[in-house]
């Protein structure tokens, strides 16, 4: 934790950090505001109730997840296959290390379902967001792909990218090599 961090993100921290180690359902706001060294009040004005922490806690995730994939495919505009390597492999990478992700990724699958759940009801799913978020990266980027291709070619390796999050099959390295493969001959 950075010690000029908010009060925001001192308390999305202890969050993580809790759910990390446990359990959602035994998740108190009081004790988030004392790891976090903030009043219970703070905690309370913040964020409303633990369905405001745990709403703030997975757009916090996700967000850094597309900021970094984003990144690696930057790194690669002129390379649709290399691009798309890179941002499978690193999304892979960060699924596997970090499990408050992967669970997100995997609503329905883990103890932290209650967390899921409440952070998503009443919204799309949040592979629909990560799908429209890079379609219009893809639209910005490879304007000579046909959309009808962009359109495949975005929600199929998203969703195969999340499948391995959630239940990898290979390492993630081969995985990615895979993807880029399948993107290059659907693209020749």
């Amino acid at each position: 934790m950075c010690p000029r961090s908010g009060p925001r993100e001192r308390m999305l921290d202890a969050t993580s950090a809790i759910v990390e180690d446990g359990d959602w359902g035994a998740l108190r706001l009081a004790r988030v505001a004392r790891d976090a060294g903030v009043s219970r009040q703070t905690a309370y004005n913040e964020f409303g109730s633990k369905v405001g922490l745990g709403r703030a806690l997975v757009e916090r995730e996700v967000d850094a997840f597309l900021g970094g994939v984003q990144e690696r495919m930057e790194r690669h505009a002129d390379d649709v296959p290399a691009a798309v390597e890179a941002a499978v492999l690193f999304a892979l990478t960060e699924a596997a290390r970090r499990s408050l992700l992967r669970n997100i990724f995997g609503a329905g699958r883990s103890r932290d379902d209650e967390l899921i759940a409440l952070a998503t009801r009443g919204r799309d799913p949040v592979v629909g967001h990560v799908v429209a978020a890079f379609r219009g990266y893809a639209d910005a980027t490879w304007p000579d792909v046909p959309a009808d291709v962009k359109d495949l070619l975005v929600e199929t390796l998203m969703r195969v990218t999340v499948s391995h999050a959630v239940a990898p099959l290979h390492e993630p390295a081969e995985v990615a090599r895979s993807l880029a493969e399948l993107t290059r001959r659907l693209l020749g």
